[in-house]
């Protein structure tokens, strides 16, 4: 739309009664700038100018319908945005050492699953130990972290010194803005090792008949009888078990396991997704946390634009995610249908007619709202494409 055309417009607007704020969101959400904006406003408003304007009956309906649709629109955009464009986290929480002695710590994984807005943005994450008769904490963990899609990071958190052996509550919550996010995991404090006592005559001769000589057995009396209760994992065994990643004994490799604690694939994994997907996607078969490794797998179809690999992801969320970016990327917006939740699928659509307008996917979004405002926004488009025809 021309300087004169789009000046017009807008004087045909005020004209009719259309407030001006409205008709800028409008226009905004349309792409213009508020350089342009404000300059077509000024001047319509100088007092030595007068514009008008002489339309026939039939135009004056059309324009006034798609003034009404345009209202619609940024009502619907600017007053009540859909659900998608909020700020929404998932959080769950995976056990790697939820046994731990005191001054020990509790290992876990924590996933971090951005639902809401594609911006990035900090989040409070409160990590604590729950005495659970008291409800109490006995010991919490404060951190500040940045959110942009999905995030699994390895999380340690101390035991006290003087916290009492029994079963305990870990609890996460995760706040941003006037929201939280919380999930638990049950967790057990062990017993402090025995010091050493001197013992009876008595305690002496059982002793050497409980000692099975096995350091991979913990050896108690208990009731006068001799108990040996195996340690598993046990460093020393020869034998490499899960979570004995900290046993160099053990779990000796030439390949060490890559570090999983970041956030995000590290540099290098992310130029062999692209390089080489097939070595990246064994890579990604290796990790054993189901949520880290489908997000692997996810980074290699964003890397190939290949949706085969979104396929082969478990969790939905992130095979969603997986189609949704490569769609994008793609330009594609066929892949939005492989979506499995209808929201995820309209909000794909949208990005399309928001940023590419591309108005071919109105009759395949599912919300009405949002359909109705696709076909507004396609019928203004299309009366711009005209204007600007009849101009030049």
């Amino acid at each position: 739309m021309t300087k004169k055309s789009l000046n017009e417009y807008i004087k045909g607007l005020l004209q009719k009664g259309y407030d001006i704020s409205a008709v800028r969101n409008v226009l905004l959400k349309y792409g213009y700038t508020n350089e342009e904006i404000n300059e077509s406003i000024n001047s319509i408003y100088h007092p030595t100018i007068r514009h008008e304007i002489h339309l026939s009956r039939a135009t004056t309906y059309v324009l006034l319908f798609v003034v009404l649709a345009i209202l619609a629109v940024a009502s619907f955009l600017y007053f009540s945005p859909p659900k998608t464009a909020a700020k929404l986290l998932d959080l769950n929480l995976e056990p790697i050492k939820t046994s731990a002695e005191p001054e020990e710590n509790i290992i876990f994984l924590k996933e971090l699953s951005n639902l809401g807005s594609t911006r990035r943005y900090d989040v409070v994450i409160k990590q604590e130990i729950i005495e659970p008769v008291t409800n109490k904490a006995i010991t919490q963990k404060i951190e500040t972290r940045a959110i942009e899609t999905f995030g699994s990071t390895q999380t340690k958190i101390l035991v006290p010194k003087d916290a009492g052996a029994g079963d305990y509550i870990l609890r996460v919550i995760v706040e941003y803005d006037s929201k939280k996010a919380v999930a638990t995991l049950p967790i057990k404090i062990l017993a402090a090792g025995k010091k050493e006592e001197i013992p009876t005559e008595e305690e002496s001769e059982m002793d050497v008949v409980c000692d099975d000589n096995n350091p991979c057995s913990d050896d108690k009396i208990e009731n006068g009888v001799c108990i040996s209760k195996p340690i598993s994992p046990c460093c020393g065994n020869n034998i490499c078990e899960t979570h004995e990643e900290g046993c160099a004994a053990d779990c000796q490799q030439e390949n060490p396991t890559p570090d999983l604690s970041s956030t995000e694939l590290s540099q290098e994994r992310k130029e062999l997704a692209k390089s080489d997907p097939s070595k990246a996607l064994q890579q990604c078969r290796q990790i054993e946390v189901p949520g880290l490794k489908d997000a692997c797998i996810g980074e290699i179809g964003e890397a190939q634009l290949n949706k085969n690999y979104c396929s082969q992801i478990i969790d939905l969320r992130i095979k969603d995610l997986c189609y949704s970016n490569i769609a994008k990327s793609a330009n594609d917006n066929s892949l939005c249908q492989e979506i499995s939740i209808d929201s995820r699928k309209d909000s794909c659509y949208m990005t399309f007619v928001l940023d590419n307008k591309d108005y071919s996917v109105c009759d395949k979004i599912s919300n009405k709202h949002l359909s109705q405002s696709c076909e507004s926004l396609k019928q203004l488009n299309e009366l711009n494409k005209q204007q600007s025809q009849s101009v030049s």
